[in-house]
């Protein structure tokens, strides 16, 4: 797994200071932000495990600004010696796509939409926005689907519903408790296959 160092710094090799304005700490912790958010959501999982927390100008990851407050609202340069290779392709395309969908926004920008957003507005001042608080939010816009069209969250939640799907849940469940195995015959009989 990465740690909030790890995005930060991807995110600071991968900035296109031509077409969008250059990563400042500030602009930097809210890429890291939306990047743990929607890979919670689109990887089941979260990129690191450093805590994100409610400041004043939004989420801040501590262990980012420790590193990086001295460039106050200055640009900071990429880094040198990061081998990309040590990131995952599923990781590199969602971090590209992080910074391509809110690279573009300035920091200022980017502190004023997380102060719209839940995870910050329901957490006390200095206090953990949890990975559930980051997941339920992302969850709920409709442009994470769009960027990843993979996800199909909506299809997750009728599947409970469908009564075949409970039925054979229920009967899982009834057979596991009671010890008992059920043959893929048996099943196969029943779902019709031949």
């Amino acid at each position: 797994m990465l740690n909030a160092d790890d995005v930060a710094r991807y995110f600071l090799v991968c900035q296109d200071t031509e077409h969008h304005e250059p990563i400042t700490n500030l602009k930097l912790q809210k890429l890291c932000y939306y990047a743990q958010g929607i890979a919670l959501v689109v990887q089941g999982a979260p990129l690191f495990h450093d805590d994100i927390e409610h400041w004043q100008h939004g989420p801040v990851v501590p262990e980012i600004d420790k590193k990086y407050k001295s460039h106050g609202s200055a640009p900071i340069a990429p880094p040198e010696n990061l081998d990309l290779r040590s990131y995952d392709s599923t990781t590199r395309t969602l971090l590209d796509r992080v910074y391509r969908d809110y690279g573009k926004y300035s920091a200022s920008q980017l502190r004023n939409k997380t102060h719209e957003e839940s995870p910050w507005k329901d957490t006390p001042h200095g206090g953990a926005i949890t990975f559930s608080q980051l997941r339920d939010h992302f969850e709920s816009l409709s442009e994470i689907y769009e960027y990843f069209p993979t996800i199909d969250r909506e299809a997750l939640r009728r599947m409970p519903e469908n009564p075949l799907v409970m039925k054979d849940l229920k009967r899982g469940i009834d057979a596991m408790k009671s010890g008992q195995m059920i043959a893929w015959s048996q099943v196969k009989e029943e779902l019709g296959i031949p």
